[in-house]
């Protein structure tokens, strides 16, 4: 009997065809069968006529049929593979078939769900990438208007330390996002008199309402002129509808004077600030105290602006616990480089200012990329990867740093082109760059990161090393670096 259940389509193929083939055959061999000894025709027998019927009927039938069902599964794989509205019930059904149908059903199955996962995959690289435009187009738009730029400063940092509320929130916006903060105000002191110069969480509040409930504690911050803090357990009367504790309050002092007040109010995360948080405030208040004398003074509107987005950067790296310090260190390292060969002070101060600057274009980078775990998708590698150029068109305006464009643009190329945005190679790459982008490395690889630990001193180095040997970095700038470390 034919099996129709075979395995194999061809074998199936075969059988059918072998066994319609012999019908000739075994009818040739039967009437042969009905000659006698002298070659004389023997009569057929209707027995016999109606069996040799029978057997080509039979076979034939059972060739149709087998034949049909093949053909008929082929055309259903074909249809379906071809309609507009792609069945993928049907083709997963067909995949449970035996032999070369249910083989070639799997490839397209497994074909329409790759496809499935590329036509998704645009879609999440164009949010991406959309999401970064915008932020960028957001930061670019306030960075010639000083105020708007103080605001974005606060809102940075109030969202980094996570708070709920607070004056000066336009640096307390990224400060605020790293340390968790709820609230976040900056508050500026002139004759003793307060004016809210920025403002993030609350929007159904007046400035007269805000520095109203916060009148004491301004009073108490100028009177110390030092930080101090308000626990959760400690409420008061004015606190419990707005300025809600734990509340940081740091003032912003520029030789022994006071120029204002940073506030953040409230802890979305640990129901505190931390020692951490504390320093990241205390930063950002200096930053902002040399910022507000440049602008109180109005000598240099493009220094004004080069220390509030100093102050930015510091809120940007706040969002990152494991970058905190990071361009402070930057600075150092490639200062005692250029000391070490030999540069000129002009150069000392231009490694020094583009280190405090060169990671400010992450202010557009998503901040769940910076926490991910474990390795990058491609289309979040290509976002980090934009972060100098964003970081260049920021500080672009700025005609008095001009200079700071290029190590700010080009500190992740390498000497062998393998680096970006632009692949330079060489010579094409500037001596103060290529200190900076060795100490931005440096330190990079010794700190933890989220999805790693950080290397040891001895091994760090020996890793530069090799990057030098593989022609990706400058030997004489490394070979400084061994001088300090």
């Amino acid at each position: 009997m034919i099996d129709f259940r075979s395995k194999s389509l061809l074998r199936k193929f075969s059988i059918i065809f072998v066994g319609v083939a012999l019908i000739p055959f075994i009818i040739l061999f039967f009437l042969h069968s009905l000659y006698d000894e002298s070659h004389r025709f023997i009569q057929i027998l209707d027995a016999h006529f109606s069996l040799i019927i029978t057997i080509i009927g039979v076979i034939s039938i059972i060739g149709f049929f087998g034949m049909r069902m093949m053909v008929k599964k082929i055309i259903l794989l074909t249809k379906t593979v071809k309609d507009a509205v792609i069945d993928k019930k049907t083709i997963l059904e067909l995949t449970e078939e035996e032999g070369e149908i249910g083989e070639l059903a799997k490839s397209f199955f497994y074909a329409l769900k790759s496809a499935d996962e590329r036509e998704q995959k645009p879609k999440e690289t164009k949010k991406i990438i959309y999401d970064v435009l915008k932020k960028a187009s957001e930061v670019l738009a306030v960075v010639n208007n000083y105020d708007n730029l103080i605001r974005l400063v606060l809102k940075t940092i109030t969202d980094a330390i996570g708070a709920k509320q607070g004056a000066l929130f336009s640096v307390l916006e990224t400060t605020t996002d790293a340390l968790g903060a709820k609230q976040g105000t900056l508050f500026s002191a002139d004759d003793n008199r307060y004016t809210l110069k920025a403002w993030v969480g609350n929007h159904d509040v007046t400035s007269e309402q805000v520095i109203e409930t916060a009148q004491s504690y301004l009073d108490q911050v100028a009177k110390q002129n030092r930080p101090f803090l308000v626990t959760a357990k400690e409420q008061s009367e004015q606190s419990d509808k707005l300025l809600i504790p734990p509340l940081v309050f740091s003032p912003l002092v520029y030789n022994e004077k006071l120029l204002g007040v940073l506030c953040f109010c409230g802890n979305s995360y640990w129901n505190k600030f931390s020692n951490e948080h504390i320093i990241v405030v205390l930063n950002l208040s200096h930053q902002l105290a040399v910022s507000f004398e440049n602008a109180k003074i109005n000598k240099d509107s493009d220094q004004t602006y080069f220390e509030t987005l100093a102050a930015l950067a510091l809120a940007v790296e706040a969002r990152d616990p494991y970058s905190r310090g990071h361009s402070s260190r930057v600075g150092k390292t490639a200062q005692e480089i250029g000391e070490l060969m030999g540069m000129p002070a002009e150069d000392i101060k231009t490694l020094r200012d583009a280190s405090m600057l060169h990671d400010i274009g992450k202010i557009a980078i998503v901040h769940d990329i910076f926490m991910k775990q474990g390795m990058i998708s491609e289309e979040e590698k290509y976002v980090i990867r934009n972060h100098p150029v964003i970081g260049e068109s920021i500080v672009l305006h700025l005609q008095k740093y001009k200079h700071l464009l290029d190590p700010i643009r080009h500190h992740h190329e390498r000497l062998d082109g393998s680096g970006y945005p632009d692949g330079l190679k060489k010579d094409e790459i500037s001596r103060i760059t290529s200190i900076l982008t060795i100490a931005d490395l440096f330190d990079t690889i010794i700190q933890n990161r989220s999805y790693r630990s950080g290397m040891n001193l001895k091994d760090a180095m020996k890793e530069l090393d090799n990057l030098v040997i593989a022609g990706k970095i400058d030997k004489d700038v490394v070979d400084s670096l061994h001088q300090i470390y």
